[in-house]
């Protein structure tokens, strides 16, 4: 059944709907034009991010044509935790001091994240499929839902501005952290702003549709336009590693092999004190990593290992009872978790994760 507002608009269209291919025409013009969109080649974004009560007033994003993306400060690569895109997606920890390559969800994450130009603006380059759904009542106004498929195969609801043709909000479903409920997510674009002759949105909330929940939130300072960025910053940074840090690193590389991970780990053993708590947490890191990306027998077997030679570490109770439910064995990681918790009373992770198990 037609609204009033439905009528309105449709009289506004000359009683005919345009096609998704005419939204998508028109989402280009109201952003200021293909030939300005096109002339911006790169861009840094200087803004604020939160997520929880954790807020940062220094949240760079940098990128440049066609695929490139680095988050983090270009000036001081290793100041802190970062990630990026250069064809694949990394993710770079000072501390332990590790850089991830992704695959999966955390790869597409990064992947998405990298593109340029919004799903709108020429998607037939990219290999988007646009078809239009309908239309829906959002924050008041009529837009315009089309459904965006990447050539990944990821699907996005966008919704458009039946006036304006700006994009007001993006629908997605996506996982929250390694073994998390994925959420479906509503992404809201708001204050709209020019930047070299193209209207970018200043403000960006995701919101779990669900509940309502803000789950992040960021904004824009300032934006420096069509930057002389070289392509070396897109990758992850480099630096002289210390002995442990080598060992993660290549027990991470590794991960598909558990031969070879465990073969890292003990000749690494044999000159480095594994027993350190630095070392053993450096250990539980990378392990979580690589059960990050779907390797749990390689993750059960190294955390074992640093149970081990870590037997009063709640950490390395607990990481390895994270391995082993991801595992499927239950049993096993509700021992851990229990042990975890006799070493450390207060261990709020090892509580969550034993009530979680019922």
């Amino acid at each position: 059944m037609c609204t009033a507002l439905h009528l309105l608009m449709a009289l506004t269209l000359g009683f005919q709907r345009p096609t998704v291919d005419e939204i998508a025409h028109r989402h280009v013009e109201a952003l200021g034009g293909m030939d300005k969109i096109e002339s911006i080649h790169s861009y840094i974004r200087h803004g604020w991010y939160q997520e929880g009560s954790f807020r940062t007033d220094h949240a760079e994003v940098i990128k440049m044509r066609p695929f490139l993306r680095v988050i983090g400060d270009e000036k001081d690569p290793l100041a802190g935790i970062h990630e990026g895109y250069d064809g694949g997606a990394w993710e770079y920890y000072p501390d332990p001091g590790i850089v991830v390559r992704t695959v999966g969800p955390a790869a597409a994450a990064g992947r998405h994240g990298a593109m340029f130009d919004d799903p709108l603006v020429n998607p037939k380059a990219e290999g988007t499929r646009l078809t239009l759904e309908g239309m829906k009542t959002f924050a008041g106004k009529e837009t315009y839902v089309v459904k965006c498929t990447l050539v990944d195969g990821f699907h996005q609801d966008i919704y458009v501005d039946g006036s304006t043709y700006m994009i007001d909000a993006m629908d997605e479903l996506v996982p929250m952290h390694a073994f998390g409920t994925r959420y479906h997510t509503r992404n809201v674009f708001d204050d709209y702003k020019p930047e070299g002759g193209v209207l970018y949105a200043h403000d960006v909330k995701e919101i779990d549709t669900e509940t309502g929940k803000v789950l992040t939130e960021s904004g824009v300072f300032s934006m420096d336009i069509n930057p002389d960025l070289p392509w070396s910053i897109f990758s992850p940074p480099d630096w002289k590693r210390t002995q442990v840090q080598e060992m993660i690193q290549r027990i991470y590389d590794e991960r598909d092999e558990p031969a070879s991970v465990m073969s890292t780990y003990y000749q690494f053993r044999g000159i480095i004190d594994v027993a350190a708590s630095p070392t053993a947490d450096a250990v539980d890191f990378v392990g979580y990593q690589c059960l990050k990306m779907g390797h749990s027998d390689t993750a059960i077997a190294l955390l074992t290992a640093n149970v081990a030679d870590n037997p009063r570490s709640a950490r390395a109770h607990f990481g390895l009872g994270r391995a082993l439910e991801a595992g499927g064995r239950k049993d096993a990681a509700r021992k851990e978790y229990l042990k975890a918790l006799e070493i450390d009373p207060n261990y709020a992770k090892a509580k969550a994760a034993l009530k979680s198990l019922g």
